[in-house]
């Protein structure tokens, strides 16, 4: 199995996975965080030690800034790699962490990875952590069991919806002009399906959490997918768990490799 997840409030942030080398920090003095697709076959470690080598993120830049100069260093990386290797990334997801130096509530972007006739796209930064009290639950991976229990749609159903979306445009104007309709509007109405799957109640709930109690859930929330998805019943741990917080900066709670 490949999951991992994000939890974040105004307190800060719970990143917890059940595969090595999936969360990783910057540095001790800047409080940014990255934690990558567990299905990703990259060599995350190598990778972002590199990019830690280049000393290119400082206190003085805003988030976006950071999530921005990250973005682009992973399209210089990902343009040298072979055709192959660029479409086993398609459709990964990677997630950035960290504060403004004026704001004292955590910030969360998520940069998306497509394959097009140019090769691999790296989207820009997008945030999506809540403007007003950084609220904020994410999946990466194979978390389909997490997200129906958190009460949104499995993705044989989303992606039912999603084609029956495509199909419906295809009617309407014709295959001709479909692909540019759906270029156009297509990303929009796909970001309101997503948006539609959040439960309200559960945001509500860990707005109010204790980073000691976004933990609990995080680990509970990584090894029940795992049991739903094992076929011999055996719990799949989880197997490295950051925080990020304004007072700490970055701390691993967990950590099969580091002994934390």
């Amino acid at each position: 199995m490949a999951a991992a997840l994000l939890m974040m409030n105004m307190h800060g942030a719970v990143m917890a996975s059940d595969c090595d080398r999936t969360i990783f920090r910057y540095s001790e003095k800047i409080p940014f965080a990255i934690m990558v697709d567990p299905r990703s076959e990259l060599p995350w470690e190598e990778i972002i030690m590199e990019y830690q080598a280049k000393k290119s993120l400082s206190n003085e830049m805003s988030f976006k800034d950071c999530a921005t100069d990250f973005r682009q260093y992973l399209t210089d990386l990902l343009k040298l790699k072979d055709s192959d290797t660029q479409k086993n990334e398609s459709d990964n997801q990677v997630i950035c962490i960290g504060y403004d130096s004026n704001n004292i509530f955590p910030k969360a972007s998520i940069i998306t990875t497509a394959i097009t006739e140019r090769g691999l796209l790296i989207n820009k930064p997008v945030e999506i952590s809540n403007q007003s009290e950084s609220v904020c639950l994410q999946t990466l991976g194979n978390c389909e069991n997490i997200r129906i229990l958190l009460g949104g749609m499995s993705d044989d159903l989303s992606q039912k919806t999603k084609d029956l979306f495509f199909n419906k445009i295809s009617d309407i104007v014709g295959k001709k002009d479909s692909a540019r309709v759906i270029n156009d509007f297509g990303k929009y109405i796909l970001e309101q399906l997503d948006l539609m799957q959040e439960d309200t109640k559960v945001l509500d709930a860990i707005s109010f959490f204790t980073i000691k109690d976004m933990v609990k859930m995080a680990e509970n929330l990584i090894e029940t997918e795992g049991l739903l998805n094992s076929d011999n019943s055996s719990i799949s741990p989880t197997r490295e768990i950051g925080i990020v917080t304004l007072a700490e900066g970055f701390v691993y709670i967990k950590h099969s490799l580091y002994g934390a």
